[in-house]
């Protein structure tokens, strides 16, 4: 966390010379030795925390080509908003779809040719992988699965229905052709045909998530209506192992075979473009007050399967009638692609935020402005390390730096004292922490495990990644630490970016935003290039409740410490 290294470095290491060193006065970092020429010391800077509750945050792949999660289920754990997730997305036509279902005999003269296929439409699933754990052991004979991060109550089914999107899903800004479109978490897609429903019977699939659901078996019909049995799996192609459990929708076959199967020679699937003008996506909806929600992976195995079995006839040498050559069971993949939302419908926290406290749930939008109201003047230790007299008048040159007069000295009047006292003072560290309400966040698992923090510039129209994000990734922080098992503390290290403000690098003192991190998006560094930007994306449905800075909370109230060196007069 080293700044203006080269130079500073030099000073520490020969002391007899630190005084030369003046004009390099800023952060090296925490190690500064208390001697005859400096003085340390450390002060706390009160905080003040508002919410802030959006309706909605960036859930699409728009720019980014797959979001790390996309959640399906409701999760109601009454402390934070209830969610109902569920997700859209394009469809992909599978390149031989238009092959045709029937060579006549007749079409060849060539007797070891003439095959008749006849193609039977058997079945139409959504197949979903889960993020799934393999926990079989050597010697198994049956695969074994654990689902990964699954929230809510696995007991209580939750209701999904499947659409047909009538929203085109667009890459590009309709208002603007020359940027990106986005699509926020409660974009509203119309649905086909006044909402008609696609699942089979017309009836919701009652969805428990299930990590035993490695094998789909379908009875399956040859042309001539006899009954034989396949089974539906995701293998690996070199080990043939099954390789993850998955979700299966049935969808109805009538509408399926009128909307797909039966048009598959016309114009609407020639081309990617004109399919997708004919048919916009699905819309896979989750519904109702509790049960459980999952994260999927909607990569190259998340599709639309329709099913079905070729069965080939021959005329043999010297026979009048066909008979039965093979059969052949197939599969048409629609994989989930192009552009993919997800959807969040929120309904509020069952139980309220206890006084004091407050509530950060990264799907739900739900963050709080981190505001330094500063130091506190009737705080005497910190004033007595602090303050100075270099009038000589007898007079706290802090005192005189309260402009508002609100008893309280912010960033910016506290930088002013670099123009009182000649740049001596230096920031060796800055950290602001937050701890955790464990009676309401017990689970380390149901937390999040990380948060994330960056300056609110233009009111919050310009959300900016603060320069610690950056320039000390290692220090920076904002990973959960636990104490006896359970979750007790987020810190933050933003020593950079206070020695910034303080010495006069930087005059932006806007507050501070805090939310759950996504990971990528939020990272400032992508492609080996720095990204200012943060970005509203987050596909975290966890919630943790934290304690504000009120003095209630002893000393486990949010606060922001700095540690500091001062010359000495």
């Amino acid at each position: 966390m080293i700044k203006k290294l080269g130079i500073i470095g030099v000073c520490l290491l020969v002391l007899a010379i630190t005084i030369s060193c003046e004009k390099d006065f800023n952060d090296i970092g925490t190690n500064i030795v208390n001697n005859g020429q400096f003085s340390t010391g450390s002060f706390p800077l009160e905080l003040e925390i508002t919410p802030i509750d959006l309706d909605e945050v960036r859930a699409d792949n728009i720019g980014i080509g797959s979001l790390r999660e996309y959640w399906l289920g409701v999760y109601n754990s009454g402390d934070y908003k209830t969610i109902e997730a569920s997700f859209v997305s394009q469809l992909t036509v599978p390149a031989n779809f238009s092959l045709d279902d029937k060579l006549s005999i007749d079409d060849t003269t060539d007797e070891s040719k003439k095959v008749d296929s006849v193609f039977t439409l058997d079945y139409v699933y959504l197949k979903i992988p889960y993020t799934a754990v393999n926990t079989r052991a050597t010697g198994d004979s049956e695969p074994k699965f654990r689902l990964d991060s699954v929230l809510g109550n696995e007991s209580i089914a939750t209701k999904i229905n499947v659409y047909r999107n009538n929203t085109f899903l667009n890459t590009l800004d309709p208002s603007n052709p020359a940027q990106s479109n986005k699509f926020l978490s409660n974009q509203i897609y119309e649905k086909a045909n006044s909402a008609e429903v696609l699942n089979d019977k017309g009836e919701a699939y009652d969805f428990t998530p299930k990590a035993k659901d490695t094998i789909l078996p379908l009875e399956r019909k040859l042309s001539n209506g006899n009954v034989y049995n396949d089974t539906i799996k995701i293998v690996d192609n070199a080990t043939k192992r099954i390789t993850t459990p998955f979700i299966r929708i049935q969808l109805d076959r009538n509408k399926m075979k009128e909307l797909f199967w039966d048009k598959r020679k016309d114009v609407e699937f020639e081309t990617a473009a004109a399919f997708n003008d004919y048919f916009r996506g699905v819309i896979v909806e989750a519904s109702g007050n509790d049960g459980s929600m999952v994260p999927l992976q909607l990569g190259s195995n998340a599709a639309l399967d329709i099913y079905y079995t070729i069965t080939t006839f021959e005329k043999k040498e010297g026979q009048t009638n066909l008979s039965v050559k093979d059969t052949l069971p197939r599969t048409y993949s629609f994989a989930f692609n192009g552009v993919k939302n997800s959807i969040y419908k929120m309904t509020p926290a069952t139980n309220a935020t206890p006084a004091e406290n407050f509530k950060i749930q990264g799907t739900a939008g739900t963050m709080a402005q981190v505001k330094v109201l500063g130091l506190n003047l009737n705080d005497a230790d910190a004033i007595n390390e602090l303050k100075g007299d270099s009038n000589n008048n007898n007079i706290d040159d802090l005192t005189e730096l309260d402009v508002d007069n609100n008893n309280y000295l912010d960033l910016k009047e506290l930088a002013e004292l670099r123009k009182i006292r000649g740049a001596k003072l230096l920031i060796n560290d800055a950290s602001l922490g937050f701890y955790v309400n464990q009676e309401i966040s017990k689970d380390t698992a149901l937390v999040p495990q990380r948060l994330f923090l960056y300056q609110n510039k233009d009111d919050g129209n310009a959300p900016a990644q603060l320069t610690d994000a950056y320039r000390e990734i290692a220090l920076f922080g904002g990973s959960l630490q636990n104490a006896d098992k359970k979750p007790e503390k987020y810190l933050f290290r933003i020593t950079d970016y206070i020695s910034d403000l303080f010495d006069g690098s930087a005059n932006d003192f806007s507050s501070l935003v805090l939310k759950v991190y996504n990971s990528p998006t939020d990272d400032a560094i992508k492609n080996n290039q720095i990204d200012e930007n943060v970005s509203s994306r987050n596909w975290n449905p966890r919630g943790v409740t934290l304690l504000n800075g009120n003095t209630a909370n002893g000393e486990k109230k949010a606060v922001l410490k700095i540690s500091f060196s001062k010359e000495k007069n």
